[in-house]
Parts: C-alpha cells; sequence; structure tokens
C-alpha cells in the first residue's frame, strides 16, 4: 500500500514565511501546499486533503481569523497553527477560542521546536482519525447521550454518571488516555438540568501557563501586551453550563489557587480586573493520574482535591473489560467496512478469546487500529489469530515465529520503555516539561509511563 504523507497548507502574504516554512520542512516526510491569502486558503482546504494548517493572522483581505472561523464551521479534526507577531496575545487568544490547536510567533525560535510542534500537532491529527469512529458511537438520542457497553463495570460506570448528573457537585473523573472521560463528561451534562446551557471542554495540558488563565478566567483592556480589549472567559460564558477541565493535574499551584476560591465563592475577577464577577456553572474535571498520589506528593493542593472530588468516577481500562471486546469488534469491523464500501469480515471464536487476554495498553484505540489493519492485510472473510501482526502473538507468548526462542514482546517493551525513561529524566534533570520536549511525547503521556513503569 502506498504510504500517505501528511498534507501541510502554509497561508501566509509575505514570501519570506512561505519560504521559511518550505525550507525547514521539505526535507520531512509531507506534503506542502501554499497559499498566498485567505481565499486560496480556502480553497486548498476545500479541494485537498489537509492535515495541518499553518496560517498568519494578519492578511490583507480575507484574514485569517475569517478563515478559521470558517473551517471550523464545519471541520473541527483539520489541526491549526496560527502565526501572529510577537506579543499580539489578544489575536493568539481570540484564534484559541475559534479552535486553533497552537501558534507561532514571528519572528521564529527555534527550528527544531518548530518541527516538533509541527509532528505533535499532526500526531492529534492521527489520534483523532483513529478515535473518530469510536466517537460516533456515541449519539444524541432524545437529548441525551448513548454509549456502547456490555460489562458490568461499565454498567456501574454508567449508572454512577446517571446519579451524578441530577446533582450540581463537582465530579472527577479517572482513567487511562483513550478510556473516554470527555464522553462521560458530556454524558453527566447532556443528562443534567444544565443540557441546554454550554458545555466547554478545556485541555489543561494543551494550554501554556500563559493561556489557561486569560481563556478561562477572561482578561480586561491592556491586563497585557496585546489586550486591546476587555474579552470574558468561559467561567463566564459558560452561563449555567459546565466547564469539563481535562487534565486537571497539569496546571501550576497559582492556578490552582485562583480555581479553588471559584469553587468557594462562586464568582471570579478577569485577569487585570479588579470587579467581582458572579459566576453559574458545573465543574467537572479529570485526570489520567493518580490524583490522590499527586497530592501526596505535593504535585495537586489537597484542600482543591476535596473540593473537585466529590463525586469520583473511575473509568477502566479495556484490559478489565473483556466482555466489550467482542462487542466494540463488531462495531469497529461494520463501520469501518461500511465506510469504505466493503463486505465486513468475520473472527473466528478463538481470535475473540485471544484478544481478550491482550493487555490494550492503547485501550480502545489500539483495538480500533488493530481491525483496521486486519481487514487491510487479511485476504479471506474470517479472521484468525495466525492472520494478528507478530508483536501481537508474540506479546502473548507465542515465541519467535521461526522457531528461535526471543523475549516475549511486551517484557521486551516494558524493559526498553523504563530504560528509555530514566535517560529521558537523567538528561532533562527530571524537568517533565523539558523531558516531554525531548521526547516528543505529551506530557499526560509521559507522567503516566513514568509512574506505571517506576511505581
Amino acid at each position: 500500500m502506498k504510504e500517505v504523507k501528511p498534507e501541510i497548507l502554509i497561508v501566509d502574504d509575505e514570501d519570506y514565511t512561505r519560504t521559511f516554512f518550505q525550507n525547514i520542512l521539505m526535507d520531512e516526510n509531507y506534503t506542502l501546499v501554499f497559499a498566498k491569502n485567505g481565499r486560496e486558503a480556502l480553497q486548498s482546504w476545500k479541494n485537498e486533503c489537509i492535515d495541518l494548517i499553518i496560517m498568519d493572522i494578519m492578511m490583507p483581505e480575507v484574514n485569517g481569523m475569517e478563515v478559521l472561523k470558517n473551517i471550523r464551521s464545519s471541520d473541527t479534526d483539520t489541526m491549526v497553527i496560527m502565526v501572529s507577531a510577537y506579543g499580539d496575545m489578544d489575536s493568539v487568544i481570540d484564534a484559541m477560542r475559534l479552535g486553533a490547536n497552537d501558534f507561532f510567533t514571528k519572528p521564529f525560535g527555534s527550528i527544531d521546536k518548530i518541527k516538533l510542534d509541527i509532528r505533535n500537532a499532526l500526531d492529534r491529527k492521527r489520534l483523532i482519525k483513529e478515535n473518530e469512529r469510536l466517537k460516533n458511537q456515541v449519539a444524541e438520542r432524545t437529548g441525551k447521550i448513548r454509549m456502547v457497553y456490555s460489562c458490568r463495570s461499565m454498567a456501574n460506570v454508567v449508572d454512577l454518571a446517571a446519579r451524578a448528573s441530577m446533582l450540581d457537585s463537582p465530579v472527577l473523573i479517572q482513567g487511562e488516555s483513550g478510556t473516554g472521560k470527555e464522553i462521560i463528561a458530556r454524558y453527566i451534562h447532556m443528562n443534567s438540568n444544565r443540557r441546554d446551557e454550554p458545555f466547554f471542554a478545556v485541555n489543561c495540558g494543551a494550554l501554556s501557563e500563559s493561556l489557561l488563565e486569560p481563556t478561562l478566567f477572561g482578561y480586561e483592556k491592556g491586563a497585557f501586551t496585546g489586550a486591546d480589549k476587555t474579552t470574558p472567559g468561559y467561567f463566564e460564558a459558560a452561563n449555567g453550563g459546565t466547564i469539563f477541565l481535562d487534565e486537571i493535574t497539569e496546571t501550576n499551584r497559582s492556578f490552582q489557587v485562583r480555581l479553588l476560591r471559584v469553587l468557594q465563592e462562586g464568582e471570579i475577577m478577569r485577569v487585570g480586573g479588579t470587579k467581582v464577577i458572579k459566576v453559574d456553572f458545573r465543574l467537572i474535571s479529570s485526570t489520567n493520574r493518580d490524583l490522590a498520589s499527586a497530592v501526596k506528593k505535593g504535585d495537586f493542593r489537597k484542600d482543591l482535591f476535596y473540593r473537585i472530588n466529590v463525586i469520583k468516577i473511575d473509568l477502566p481500562p479495556l484490559r478489565e473489560r473483556a466482555e466489550d471486546i467482542p462487542l466494540l469488534l463488531d462495531c469497529f469491523m461494520n463501520e469501518i467496512c461500511e465506510r469504505n464500501s466493503i463486505a465486513p469480515k468475520e473472527f473466528t471464536p478463538a481470535a475473540v478469546s485471544f484478544l481478550q487476554k491482550l493487555h490494550w495498553e492503547g485501550n480502545v484505540r489500539e483495538m480500533q487500529n488493530l481491525v483496521e489493519r486486519l481487514i487491510v492485510m487479511t485476504r479471506s472473510k474470517v479472521i484468525d489469530v495466525k492472520d494478528f501482526p507478530p508483536e501481537y502473538r508474540l506479546s502473548a507468548g507465542d515465541g519467535d515465529l521461526s522457531g528461535e526462542k526471543i523475549l516475549d514482546y511486551e517484557q521486551a517493551r516494558i524493559s526498553f520503555e523504563k530504560g528509555y525513561i530514566e535517560k529521558l529524566m537523567k538528561h532533562a534533570g527530571s524537568d517533565m516539561k523539558k523531558a516531554a520536549r525531548i521526547s516528543g511525547l505529551d506530557l499526560s503521556t509521559l507522567y503516566r509511563k513514568k509512574n506505571r513503569l517506576h511505581n
């Protein structure tokens, strides 16, 4: 099968900027498309399969903001990185509100950092594509979200979420990446008396410290360089709705103090402001870390922990939901085949039983990826254990296919990851954010791997 290269659209009215990105990306494995203005950008976006757009905010006639609005009105999956002049924080925050995923500032800084940010954006795009089939299982019906599951542990989760929706108490959702924390948050919102009001989801690990507080609290004109108008934050905009703070453990202590006051008093002050503003929203938080352990280590405030941990929901990983695997396999198979207009294949009972015994570190996302791979690679209409990729059979202890005994794949992977994380942290001086930048891993993913491998 021919490799499909990620397609990046570079949009800027200045020749210098287009040439800059062409020079630094020409040797990367990308397909580059260029546009000189907003109209050309929209045309390329409509005609091409664009994965990432890097676009200047300030352009004549149709500016970057207008292009972003147009794109986000129908497309939430294409990654967008906006380019702004240094210090134009107001435009950056507006762009983030409209759905931009990241931003670069002129003059451009480290080329290695820019390349890393581009790779991270494309990785997020890939994960969205892998997970969109699962999210499509969650549909709104009669004003409620329907979830596909069969096991008792998920039934208990849904039951607890339904009961939580009847109250206004803060909810804390804990679970590994890919277990569906935001889906549960939306389920609670859609079944609550706030269902007709906004639902705002904020990934605390994806926003820098300088952006998180203005995004949530809003800011007054003149609060910082580039703040040329007063702008309300999500806490105000929610106005009776729900705020979902994903990966809340990635926030700093200063933000935690401010959030605690909001929850205690039901009021905020915008960044740079002195006026107290009453707010009304329901808070749902999530993390893929053990929050109680983070409190003990001093990484998270104890008083805030008690405030947000009124109702706790623990989402089980896929390896603890073996009963759901046949149902999920069937769902993925039918959806992928229907999308590609091909006849569905069937899994043998032995294949299903085999998959129910795997560890599934990547949870449901990993399973969907495997099903799609098997559809492509398996010629017959029936998929058996022998059709699985070698790494899956080795991880279950089948040994080397050539007959030579080798180390179990899962043991080898864990050993490698442990050694890599140790060297990475030593090189980064135990600075988690620096280690994430060096490795290219998301900060939340790095935390999870480090805690799992060294506890």
